[in-house]
Order: structure tokens, then sequence, then C-alpha cells
């Protein structure tokens, strides 16, 4: 897990003493090492982490014996001991024992087809001087980010945004549209970047194309699955329920190889508890640590249901009592997160980040067994209310239409109407709310408003691609698309690494992914619960008490914040603020408004928003406002904080 930055082309705009500069931006990806290398046309930096060969011989931009091959990597390839063998069966030698060598020597044989032999989260950037070829690559699932510029003879590159604004002359225009499409989703969807120009790769691609002529480069998917649309049985069969155990074995087994301390997040619930369940029966490996992190509100505490899963499978763990965070860490999170990013889980994972670091360097956690196994609420609710969707297109509808026009624009129950009578089942995809929002065409301001009738596009575009599907494989698909690699892995991904930890996640393997996929939609949900399969897999591995709690969030009491006097000052100083007006992002008169309803509980409670648009706010002060103080101050802060002794231990 690390940082890396580069450029392929003509480079007159990096010269060495900016190499440094940029490759502080992302130290807290990578405290441990960095390095530097360049040749005609082309120019890597790298910032490490160090997990695989702790020696010098792991270090990068790595190259192969005639230098002639070089490549910055980051992330881990968990089978890269299966590979190595395998290219030792072909005559290749190795002088390390890092992953990263693995990938070089593969991608030289190989070239892009070998990236169908990776399993691990990644994204690299390789290149062969001698054809003057470049080859960079992202994970299937998107776990590791990887942002890029090209403009007309040059493509510079790097892990996160921050290190591309500290290029030279980097141009930094508000991508309107984009700030419309967060305000609308409470992140930002992969097709738009916050600035305009810049791009992400998307997960599953590479590009592939020659340092002399950048502008020419070729982008392609390496991987796709599809979702098996059937319903019928709504049980696993005996065999297939072993072929899970056995997969979801050996994926926890493979991401537990590492030269530095593991430990496992475990929360009380059946998805950490199975990861869990597997770490503990993993063979030469010592018993990872169990970190439970019980934050002190008692809606938001699972360690009951923790301690006992640690004790059945016979992990060691250790319980941390902890607030969730304030507001007042608002501006760490608009530093770390590069683009606007509203969703509040992203406070107790900074939070639980934090406290991890002190314990270990790598962690494994439950993430992707919702996508997978069919674990969100929404899922369970789109098959309860699925006959509302008739209603759309009969004569009720009219009378609920002329009913809408008539309530009160913040009522609540006008919100839920109109998110339960989305046309095409769309209730469906957006559950947890609605891109159109009566309440955020409201506020937009001046700088906004046409584009907020545009907003939410991305979502529509890729639900209605799918509308002669069942509902829930709308949804999944809807959300390996979008809500996972946007949302999930961006928060774990930056929370993380602004600590300077690795999160590992089994359930994130494609082996697990593409098995789920194969298995008709009916195995997985009922109406009253999801995660069929990991529930039958759980049945003997984890106590009763946790296979039958209710699941819970990892979420922050908003409403209760912005209705006490800190909340309410918070608001009203940033987001009612002369830069705020300067902005023109929102129209502070119904901010205002909306604070005194919310305060005073006399319509919707609008805590979410309030912190989406706080959220913004932080950003535009480190990324537009010029405010160089304070993201001066987060950054030395978190240079200081990323430091640790070598001989740090579980």
């Amino acid at each position: 897990m690390c940082g890396i930055f580069g450029s392929f082309g003509h480079r007159d705009s990096l010269q060495k003493t900016d190499y440094g500069n940029i490759g502080d931006k992302l130290y807290h990806r990578g405290p441990d090492d960095w390095g530097y290398e360049e040749g005609p046309g082309w120019a890597l930096g790298f910032r490490r982490l160090s997990i695989l060969d702790l020696s010098p011989r792991g270090h990068q931009p790595m190259s192969s014996y005639d230098r002639k091959h070089w490549i910055v990597f980051n992330g881990e390839i968990y089978n890269y001991i299966e590979i190595r063998n395998e290219l030792k069966q072909k005559g290749e030698r190795f002088y390390s024992d890092s992953d990263t060598e693995v990938l070089l020597r593969l991608l030289m044989r190989e070239g892009i087809t070998g990236l169908n032999k990776l399993n691990g989260m990644f994204a690299f950037a390789y290149v062969d001087t001698i054809s003057r070829e470049f080859i960079i690559g992202r994970d299937r699932l998107g776990v590791k980010p990887f942002y890029y510029l090209q403009k007309n003879d040059e493509l510079i590159f790097a892990s996160e945004l921050k290190a591309l604004l500290a290029w030279p002359k980097a141009e930094r225009t508000v991508n309107i549209q984009a700030l419309a499409e967060y305000l609308a989703l409470n992140y930002l969807p992969s097709e738009l970047c916050i600035f305009n120009d810049y791009k992400k790769l998307n997960p599953g691609t590479y590009i592939k194309g020659y340092i002399d002529h950048v502008d020419k480069f070729s982008l392609a998917s390496y991987w796709h699955f599809d979702l098996n649309d059937e319903f019928g049985r709504c049980f696993l069969l005996e065999q297939e329920l072993n072929d899970l155990e056995e997969l979801l074995f050996d994926a926890t087994c493979i991401r537990l190889r590492s030269d530095v301390p593991v430990g496992v997040f475990l929360s009380g619930g059946i998805d950490s508890g199975l990861i869990a369940a597997m770490t503990a029966k993993c063979p030469h490996v010592n018993k990872p640590l169990a970190l439970t992190v019980g934050f002190n509100e008692k809606e938001y505490n699972e360690t009951n249901f923790a301690q006992e899963t640690a004790v059945h499978v016979g992990l060691p763990q250790r319980i941390i009592s902890h607030a969730l965070g304030s507001l007042d860490m608002i501006d760490e999170l608009g530093y770390y997160f590069d683009e606007p990013f509203g969703d509040a889980s992203a406070l107790p994972t900074y939070m639980l980040c934090k406290i991890a670091s002190e314990y270990a360097t790598v962690f494994l956690s439950g993430d992707g067994g919702d996508e997978a196994f069919g674990g969100y609420q929404r899922y369970i609710d789109a098959q309860r209310y699925k006959k509302i969707v008739g209603i759309v297109s009969n004569p009720y509808h009219l009378y609920i239409t002329k009913a809408l026009a008539v309530m009160p624009l913040f009522s609540p129950i006008r919100y839920k109407l109109i998110k339960m009578f989305l046309p095409d089942s769309g209730y469906a995809s957006v559950f947890d709310g609605i891109p159109h929002d009566p309440a955020i065409k409201s506020f937009a301001g001046p700088a906004l408003r046409d584009s907020q009738q545009h907003a939410g596009g991305s979502i529509w575009k890729r639900w209605h691609k799918s509308k002669y599907l069942h509902l829930l494989t709308r949804q999944q698909m809807l959300d390996y698309g979008h809500y996972l690699p946007d949302d999930i892995l961006v928060k774990m991904d930056r929370a993380s690494m602004a600590k300077s930890i690795e999160v590992r996640s089994p359930f994130l393997d494609y082996r697990i992914v593409e098995w789920a996929a194969r298995l008709p939609r009916s195995v997985m949900i009922n109406n009253s619960q999801g995660k069929l399969p990991l529930r039958a897999l759980a049945s003997p591995l984890l106590p009763k008490n946790v296979q039958t709690a209710n699941k819970r969030g990892f979420g922050v009491p908003l409403d209760d914040w912005f209705r006490q006097k800190k909340g309410i000052m918070f608001v009203q100083e940033r987001l009612l603020s002369q830069r705020a007006k300067e902005r023109g992002w929102w129209d502070l008169e119904c901010v205002r408004t909306m604070l005194d309803i919310h305060r005073k509980g006399l319509g919707r409670d609008f805590g979410s928003l309030f912190w989406r648009l706080l959220m913004l706010d932080a950003w535009a002060r480190h990324y537009v406002d010029g405010n160089v103080a304070t993201g001066s101050t987060v950054n030395a802060t978190s240079l200081n904080n990323a430091k640790r002794m070598s001989d740090k231990g579980v």
C-alpha cells in the first residue's frame, strides 16, 4: 500500500525541484521510504508503506536487471507467491520477496494479458524504455485510486488528486456539473472529477500507449461479470455452501500474507465475524488481534456481539471505547478526501483507522459482503414494497401528484411520497435518498441552478440500462458500478491511508464476486432478511446472538448534532459565512430557513444535508479558496502522525 505519481510524454512542466513537493502530498500513503526515477519522456515517483519484503530490495520505482523496464505499484497482489512460482518454472529469476517484482516480471513477459492472473487491489504504471510503451492498470473492483490528466503531449498521474494539483501550473477550474452531482448523490461518480480535465481510471480497466504519442493512448476493460437474474430456489445446495466456505477461507488466508503485524476489524456483524472465523483457522499464521472499537453512543456500539465472536472463534481481542468524532474533524476529512465526500460514516471510519494505527499496519475487514450477497436494507425494502410501483402507471398516481403539489415544500410526507413513486421502480435504486430532493433544488445557489436540473444523471443512466431485469439484480448492478467504488471504497481508502494503514477485504476477492454472481437472486434475500448465503455459512461458525442480531450501520447522529448549540453555531459560521456567499453554491436564506425548521422539529430532518454542505465547504477551504494555512496545518499533522516506529507490534 503506497502512493504513486509520474508522467509520460513531454515533461517541461516537471522540474527536479518539484519532485519532493509532489511526493510530500502522498506522505501519509507511504511514510517509510520514497523514490524517484526518470528517463527520456518518462518519470515515476513513489511513497512506500512497507508491507512485504521490508528490505531495500522492495524499493520503488523498481526496475528489471538491465534497467530497461520500470514500475511503480500501489496495493497488494495477494496471489503473488503462486504467480512467482509459475514464472520461476518459465525461467524467471527473482531478487526480492516483494509482490512488486512479481508484477514487474509478469508485465515484462505477458503484458496486459497478465492482468487477468492478478488477485489483488492495485494501481500501477509500467514503462518499457525499449519499445517506449507504457501500461497503466487498476484492480477489478476499484479498491485503489488512480487520477490522471492528459493534455496535449503529456499524461500525468497520481494516487490522489492533491498530488496532481501540486504539479507546476496545475489548473483548478471547478466542474460545476460535478458539484451539482455531489449535492444530489452525496459523493462523486467515477465519470466525473471535481476539477475540469482531471479523470479517474475506472475499475477493471487499463491504459496502453507510447511515451512519444501519449495523446493516442487506448483505454479498455479487462474484466466484466454478469449477475444471474433467475429466481427459483431460495437456499444454497450443500456443495455450494462448501464451495463458499472454501473460497472465503482462501481469500482470507492469502490476505494475511504480510511482513508486518496484521489485525482484524471486528464489529458485531456477520461479515466481519466470518472473516474473523476464517482468520482463526488459517494455518501458519499467528492469530491476529481482533480490534473492536466501541463508540460511546449506544446505538452504534456492538462490542458485546464482537466479544462473543472473538471468544467463539478464538482470536485475541482488544476493545476500545471512543467517541464517534466531532464536527471539529471535518476540515481533516475535507483535506484527505480530495473531492467533496458527504457520507457521514467517513467520520467513524476515520476514527477507527486512527485508533487502529496504534496496533498494526494491516487489517482485514468485512467490506463487500453486502454487495455480493444482498445485505443492504434497501434490497429487502424494495422486495416488500415493489407492488407500489404499479401505482405509478394507474389512475391513483394522478391523485398522488395533485397531493404533492399542495403539500409544504419541506414536509417529511412529501419527501417520502416523492421517493416512493419515482418512475421505473426508481425508489429501489435510491432508497436511502433521492437525487431530485426538493430541498437540494431549493438551496442550490445561482452558480448551480442550471446544472442541478440534470443532477443524478449518472444513476439514472445506469439504472435504465437494466430496465428489464429483476429489481434485486438491478440494485446490485448499480451498487457494483457506482456505490461500491465511488463511496464505500473511497471512504475506506482515504480514511485508512490518512493514518498509514492498509485494509484488505476478502469479500472483494474477484473469485467470490463472480461465484456469488452466478447464484440465482432468490438465494440472496427474502422479505425479512438479506445475505442468506452468509447466514447459512455463519450457522456453525458464529454465536447465535450474532447471527440473529439486527444489522447496524456505521452511522452518526447528525440530526441530534444539528439541534445542539454547537452544531447550530457551526452551520451558521460555515454555511452562512461571507465566503459561502461569494462562492454562490447555495442560497444562504434557504439554508437559514432549513436550519430553523430542523432546530424546531417543524418538518423534515436536514442533518444529512447540513453535513453534505459542510463537507463541501471544508473541501473548498483547502482546494478552492486558497487557504494555504489550513491545508498546510492538516498536512503537517498528517506527516507527524504517519511516522511510526519499525518495531511496532500488535
